[in-house]
């Protein structure tokens, strides 16, 4: 059983890493949109203004900022259509989701196994189905940038996310769920 338990530990750690970096590739996204969406709307207002004040001055330099800042306009809008950046963001998201459930299917699996509750058989044949449900995930999820891989690994090495003292998660529980009930 202890290769088993080696073996879904590895898993365990691959959809961790998976599951991080895939959530802050979501998160990317979604900044460049929001980014992108302010530029998009502002651009749009001072095109719109621009024209709008051409009628009233014959400028030379008025109509140059007003065509330069409508191409920019034009730009961003064209990338929006070429690149959906909110359906990239949800399929991440949905991807990280899916991993999120395997993640907590896995920990209750290594969970069972300190307490001894499979039988060889039995988790030869559970080893197999995670095995199957991270290949199903993997097939549908998206790639990741390389700044998406960077984020995840400062998230998980240096600030710690998914490590907690006993401490932390005392201070989320109620009184008579924490390991000393003080």
């Amino acid at each position: 059983m202890g290769f088993l338990e080696s073996q879904l530990r590895q898993l365990f750690a691959s959809v961790v890493w998976t599951h991080k970096i895939q959530e802050k590739q979501a998160d990317i996204y979604l900044k460049q949109y929001k980014c992108l969406e302010f530029w998009r709307i502002l651009l749009s207002a001072l095109t719109s203004s621009g024209i709008f004040a051409v009628i009233f001055v014959d400028e030379l330099w008025l109509k140059l900022i007003t065509a330069i800042v409508s191409a920019i306009s034009l730009f961003i809008s064209t990338y929006f259509k070429t690149y959906d950046l909110k359906l990239l963001q949800k399929e991440h998201k949905k991807s990280a989701l899916a991993l999120l459930e395997l993640r907590e299917e896995l920990v209750s699996v290594l969970c069972d196994i300190k307490m001894n509750k499979y039988k060889e058989d039995e988790l030869f044949k559970k080893r197999d189905d995670l095995i199957k449900k991270k290949i199903k995930i993997a097939n549908n999820t998206l790639d990741a940038s390389e700044n998406a891989v960077n984020q995840a690994s400062e998230n998980l090495k240096k600030r710690k996310d998914n490590t907690y003292s006993d401490e932390e998660i005392d201070s989320f529980l109620p009184l008579l769920a924490r390991k000393d009930k003080n």
